[in-house]
């Protein structure tokens, strides 16, 4: 009964992540709306809240698996203010995009230094785009300017 169990377990489990998976964006996803947008921005959220903790905590692999995701979703976001031909954001998620390169490459080095650095322009990147490019709504929430 036991084993029933846990092969249950299992499946069950498998069949989450496969559901959560699908919605998550892929690389090269367009961005063809403002809810596709705030997809990314929600998970780019998420990520940076990993990134942060893992690379202040010296956990280079979770650092640079937060990092590579975040690379994923910005390239997207470069795409989107790319076509847009908005060039300040456009800059900013380019910037984004090699700082979380580097934050890679330092922590494949185990420097630690080095990747805080690199979050560091990630989120000044991150920042001057938001003050440029984002609005408080008044029930809550924000919408692209």
């Amino acid at each position: 009964m036991t084993r029933v169990c846990s092969v249950a377990c299992v499946l069950i489990l498998g069949l989450v992540v496969s559901i959560g998976a699908q919605g998550a964006p892929t690389a090269g996803q367009k961005i063809a709306t403002d809810a596709d947008y705030a997809v990314h921005m929600k998970e780019i959220g998420q990520m940076n809240g990993v990134l942060t903790k893992s690379v202040k905590g010296g956990m280079a692999d979770e650092a640079s698996k937060a990092a590579a995701r975040m690379e994923v979703l910005f390239k997207n976001v470069h795409a989107y203010w790319a076509e847009k031909k908005v060039t300040d954001a456009t800059e900013a998620a380019q910037t984004a995009v090699t700082g979380l390169q580097a934050v890679q490459k330092a922590t494949a080095a185990n420097d630690m230094a080095a990747a805080e650095t690199a979050r560091a322009s990630v989120a000044g990147a991150c920042q001057a785009c938001h003050m440029a490019h984002r609005e408080k709504l008044p029930e809550g929430g924000f919408r692209i300017k």
